[in-house]
């Protein structure tokens, strides 16, 4: 008998031996093996987390949540499509977007399946001046507040952020984020990865909503509120929310 094991007894069939070293490797097997996600999180920010006069009146962090790999490759497909029909080479973003391309960018995203949890800050309302003075410590609000009160629907998460926004935050690795969603809700994020926003469609799809959310509350801007109706059923508790910071 070449595999032996301190839980055989001794007067075990060899049958029955290798039925129990099937298991055996079939249990370390899984282990070893890493845990599929259970929700996948794309992140992104419209504002600034400045106080100065000519800084924006809203600071907004969302993110597009989705539970399945499938659902996402849909949704990337919807943004290409969209980019396709008005010959957009580079990526979408919400403030540099043409009216008619946002117009149909929220109207081709109705079958998409994911949904939207977003935090808006109103820094009028921020008295401390640990954030009022400090731009990246803001940002850093938002963000550690938003990943932190997941209620249960981030569990074993894989979270993509832009990583040119760990610039704006200065902070050089995952550690913050990850303490920030684990902290209440121990196994909410399993992972934290940086990505480049102008290859990824869905970092551009958070950036869009981000921006859609801001542009129907600032004030520093003509608000425009006919957007959040394209997606409102998206943050719809308890998968989605829209969580005025106060």
């Amino acid at each position: 008998m070449n595999f032996w094991h301190p839980d055989l007894p001794r007067d075990m069939s060899e049958e029955e031996v290798d039925k129990f070293v099937e298991a055996y490797q079939a249990a370390d097997k899984l282990a070893r093996e890493p845990v599929k996600p259970s929700t996948w999180v794309y992140l992104d920010d419209s504002g600034d987390g400045s106080t100065s006069q000519q800084a924006s009146s809203h600071l907004v962090m969302a993110t597009c949540v989705f539970r399945s790999t499938e659902d996402m490759e849909h949704a990337s497909r919807l943004v290409d499509q969209c980019a396709e029909k008005f010959g957009i080479k580079g990526e979408f973003k919400f403030s540099k977007t043409r009216k008619k391309v946002k117009d149909y960018f929220f109207d081709s995203m109705h079958e998409a399946k994911f949904s939207v949890r977003a935090i808006c800050l109103d820094k009028q309302l921020i008295k401390s001046r640990k954030y009022t003075t400090n731009a990246p410590m803001m940002k850093g609000l938002a963000i550690a507040q938003l990943l932190d009160h997941g209620f249960g629907i981030l569990q074993n998460s894989k979270v993509f952020i832009d990583g040119q926004d760990t610039k704006a935050f200065k902070i050089p690795d995952a550690a913050y984020f990850m303490d920030a969603a684990n902290r209440k809700n121990p196994g909410a994020v399993a992972q934290v990865k940086f990505v480049d926003s102008h290859s990824n469609r869905l970092i551009q799809l958070a950036d869009m909503h981000a921006g859609a959310i801001n542009a129907h509350f600032r004030r520093d801007k003509p608000r425009l509120t006919h957007y959040i109706p394209t997606f409102q059923h998206r943050m719809r508790i308890p998968d989605g929310t829209l969580w005025h910071f106060k």
